[in-house]
């Protein structure tokens, strides 16, 4: 049997069906490509979701599983040099500060060593001024990002809008605040 999109099946639960005998070859090439089991879970559920988003950019009568595997190399691709980037960012600046300034010492004592205490995500008086200044999109970016400490594509699904958006928003709010913050001893020395 053919396993074909066409165009009963752009439905999104029935282009699921059709996709489905791909998935022993896709799983396998998501492991050559992550090298890591969980990575490559990640990399197949990601190629996996934006062949559903874009399953109307495929060409009828060309080869799915082709298709299918561009998705996924392109998607390895973009995530390859997203770390990539966050690694000579982290190397430029240290690690990032914000965390460090935005949870209370009751958060900080349960991350450390399991203290029994949820986590305290309450902002330091500094953060939640220079939070609030934010406009809305970049200020729920952030939070769902770096204070819940959500992937980009939970926060995307949260907020309902494109990852590229939340990372997009991400980048600039996490700009904003640094301006508005200055420099990390300029925070503690106030």
């Amino acid at each position: 049997m053919k396993h074909e999109i066409t165009n009963q099946s752009r439905n999104p639960r029935t282009a699921g069906e059709t996709l489905r005998p791909h998935l022993p070859q896709l799983r396998r090439m998501a492991r050559w490509y992550a090298g890591d089991p969980d990575e490559a879970d990640d990399l197949l559920q990601d190629t996996l979701l934006l062949a559903l988003r874009f399953i109307d950019s495929y060409e009828e009568g060309t080869n799915l599983r082709a298709w299918l595997l561009r998705v996924m190399r392109n998607r390895h691709i973009s995530l390859s040099r997203r770390r990539s980037l966050e690694r000579r960012v982290l190397e430029r600046e240290g690690a990032h500060a914000l965390t460090a300034w935005s949870v209370g010492d009751m958060g900080r004592h349960a991350m450390e060593d399991g203290g029994g205490v949820d986590k305290d995500l309450s902002l330091s008086d500094p953060v939640a001024l220079a939070m609030d200044e934010l406009r809305p999109e970049f200020k729920d970016a952030v939070w769902l990002c770096d204070v819940e400490d959500l992937s980009y594509a939970e926060a995307a699904v949260r907020l309902a809008c494109p990852m590229g958006t939340i990372m997009s928003r991400l980048h600039r709010g996490r700009r904003a605040l640094r301006r508005r913050l200055g420099s990390r001893r300029e925070l503690e020395a106030a």
